[in-house]
């Protein structure tokens, strides 16, 4: 049976706590991958091929506004030295480590990773997976795939719930760049969704 809330900061709440029992529930799946292609992967700490400023959904930016707000004096300075140098890289590195890694967004927790999308239209089922971990001729199984629909699905729930109670616009992607400079996010303009 699902909560309901009544009022914004309930939502808040529950929206929260339900957005990390899912990065729970990822981070589960990710061990289970990560297990059965250990000696594929050469993704790890200090392995920073993939980190790019992306863009996340405003529920998981408030997430990560809460967190960046948290880090100490001199990380937060480092992270505007980051920003201040314009390059693509994530700006939340240092020293090609990330600054938030535990609470990191689900797009950043599944690189590298042997990702899977069902494409019901077609029939199918679409494969993306790094070609530092993978050759494209890698022999993936049903099971050493990470099936990223219903977590998708369900981020795009929570995202909604939330943003439909903070007034935001629930499509909207924030780059990751821009979360530090959120204070707080922007709700739309007109009527909520």
């Amino acid at each position: 049976m699902k909560r309901k809330c009544v009022t914004a900061e309930e939502c808040t709440m529950t929206c929260t706590q339900d957005y990390h029992q899912l990065l729970a529930a990822l981070d589960a799946e990710i061990s289970r991958i990560g297990e059965l292609h250990a000696t594929a992967l050469s993704c790890g700490p200090g392995c920073a091929s993939c980190c790019q400023s992306f863009s996340v959904l405003p529920l998981e930016a408030a997430c990560l506004r809460d967190t960046i707000g948290a880090l100490p004096p001199a990380s937060q300075a480092r992270l505007a030295r980051n920003l201040a140098a314009g390059d693509k890289r994530c700006h939340l590195l240092i020293n090609e480590l990330c600054s938030i890694y535990a609470a990191r967004p689900i797009i950043c927790r599944t690189q590298g990773l042997p990702l899977a999308y069902v494409d019901e239209e077609r029939e199918t089922v679409e494969v993306s997976a790094c070609p530092l971990n993978f050759p494209a001729e890698y022999p993936f199984t049903p099971e050493s795939l990470l099936f990223m629909d219903w977590f998708n699905a369900r981020l795009f729930e929570l995202n909604l719930a939330w943003c439909r109670k903070q007034g935001l616009a629930p499509d909207r992607r924030i780059p990751l760049r821009e979360i530090a400079h959120l204070t707080p996010i922007a709700p739309i303009s007109g009527p909520r969704q």
